[in-house]
């Protein structure tokens, strides 16, 4: 990957706007300047504990037309219910990171945190065993 990629700033999928950098809650995600909308990447953790930590703005609609693009690996993104049921969200089928508009960030954090006693879905098993894989060469 070339650092061309590293260094532009990506687009918001939603809306076009400039997506910044954003510590939050010990993870970088990337905050859209314009409609607030929040990109977390597969690693950085459970979607509504991370989105918990972002500071929640006023919701702004979305107005850019086509196709939700993923500022990551350039895939198209696909609209999911966060755990089968919550609140619509776009994955990206190719990094499997997640874009949270700014009206859905409310109903994310109110899911809470995964409860780790249920069984987890094949595809959320996957990225467990990955993170933990990638955890421990750090170790």
């Amino acid at each position: 990957m070339s650092e061309q990629y590293r260094l532009a700033s990506p687009q918001c999928p939603l809306c076009g706007g400039l997506l910044q950098e954003r510590l939050t809650g010990g993870v970088v995600v990337d905050v859209c300047a314009d409609c607030h909308a929040v990109w977390i990447d597969w690693f950085d953790g459970d979607v509504s504990s991370v989105a918990a930590a972002v500071e929640v703005r006023p919701a702004i609609p979305q107005s850019h037309p086509g196709a939700r693009i993923c500022p990551r690996c350039r895939d198209t993104l696909a609209p999911e219910h966060l755990r089968g049921h919550g609140p619509e969200i776009l994955r990206c089928p190719g990094c499997a990171g997640v874009l949270v508009p700014s009206t859905k960030l409310a109903e994310v954090v109110a899911l809470g945190p995964v409860d780790d006693t249920t069984p987890p879905t094949p595809e959320e098993g996957l990225f467990r065993r990955m993170l933990n894989a990638i955890r421990s060469l750090g170790a």
